[in-house]
């Protein structure tokens, strides 16, 4: 449907008053001094009352008649059709029948008093093209201008609805799509993560029951704040937070994870679950328990951008996870393209010892 947001709606008011207003613009000056209705000048009023009606008929047209025939109630559609165009081109049948009756008195009265022609003031209506005339000597052009005018109306009521659909469908696609990127990311979370407090209960490990906790925290934030569109800043840190905590129990001293957040004092949203697949990917391919491993990991948070950093050493995987669960990294740029077209940017670098991610999102 039509827009509604302030920046649309002023848009409407603006266009709607310049084409009612449009008659006292469109008039000849030098046309005034013809027939008038409570002071105004007939073709003006006229207009004004033609045009007030057309833009009413735009409205009933774009939100009652064309969903009734989306709905296929072909008859209702008619009546309505039919109804809505006896209401916009009678009453300016009527305002020139209106007019011509007291004219046409005014004529005879002319004819009686002036004997001679030269002497007899002229009262004729002009048309809207300034020729002399009126409604009564063109009244077939005029209907021919109103139908028209009704008919484009109605027509680019049609346009715009069927561009309003095409676009609210697209968003729906969208939004579906985003869904089912959104419903791969957490079963390859949980995937790895099960298998994570997995090797710690075979360890017996006391840290078990710490990252079931942890875990729970987490997927309770995967099954009620990530399934909005957007959410705060601070429950998506939260969330990175606990993930790395969770990591760190699982690696123990076999890694030095350095992790650092600036300017978290700005209030903003981003798209959930967003960052979390660039600090997985580090801790899948960064850590080793025979080589020294150092992950970075840096969030950083001003007025109107949003920075993550995320460096690794590249060693050889001891560590065995399921390299194949999941979409990963793709999953990711394919959201970022969807929602954060032409406000992002992401720098990937891979040498043969290190593997750096930096992505900058413009933020409102």
């Amino acid at each position: 449907m039509i827009n509604n947001s302030r920046k649309s709606l002023w848009i409407q008011i603006i266009c709607i008053s310049i084409f009612i207003i449009a008659p006292f613009l469109l008039i000849p000056q030098h046309h005034s001094d013809g027939p008038s209705v409570a002071g105004i000048n007939f073709m003006i009023f006229k207009n004004l009352v033609s045009h007030t009606l057309l833009v009413l008929f735009f409205y009933f047209s774009y939100y009652i008649l064309i969903p009734i025939f989306y709905q296929k109630k072909y008859p209702q559609f008619i009546l309505y059709f039919l109804i809505s165009g006896l209401l916009t081109l009678v009453p300016l049948l009527l305002i020139e029948k209106s007019i011509e009756k007291p004219q046409r008195h005014m004529n005879r009265v002319n004819k009686h008093l002036f004997s001679n022609n030269h002497d007899r003031p002229q009262f004729e209506l002009h048309d809207r093209a300034g020729r002399p005339g009126g409604p009564r000597k063109h009244r077939i052009g005029h209907w021919e201008d109103e139908l028209f005018l009704f008919i484009s109306v109605f027509i680019i009521s049609i346009a715009l609805n069927i561009q309003a659909r095409f676009k609210q469908t697209e968003k729906e696609k969208l939004a579906a799509e985003l869904a089912y990127l959104k419903s791969q990311i957490n079963p390859h979370f949980l995937f790895n993560t099960l298998n994570n407090i997995y090797a710690l209960a075979l360890k017996k490990s006391d840290d078990t029951a710490n990252a079931i906790v942890k875990l729970s925290g987490m997927m309770r934030y995967n099954i009620t704040d990530a399934q909005s569109e957007f959410i705060e800043i601070e429950k998506e840190i939260a969330y990175i937070s606990s993930y790395i905590e969770l990591q760190k129990i699982r690696i123990g001293e076999t890694a030095k994870v350095n992790f650092t957040i600036d300017g978290l004092q700005h209030k903003h949203q981003i798209a959930p679950l967003l960052l979390i697949s660039f600090i997985e990917n580090a801790f899948k391919y960064g850590v080793n328990p025979e080589i020294e491993s150092i992950i970075q990991i840096a969030i950083s948070i001003s007025n109107n951008t949003i920075e993550l950093l995320v460096s690794n050493k590249i060693v050889p995987i001891s560590i065995v996870e399921n390299a194949n669960t999941g979409t990963g990294i793709a999953n990711v740029i394919r959201r970022l393209d969807l929602l954060y077209s032409g406000k992002y940017q992401l720098q990937i670098s891979h040498t043969e010892t290190d593997y750096t991610v930096k992505l900058i999102i413009t933020i409102k």
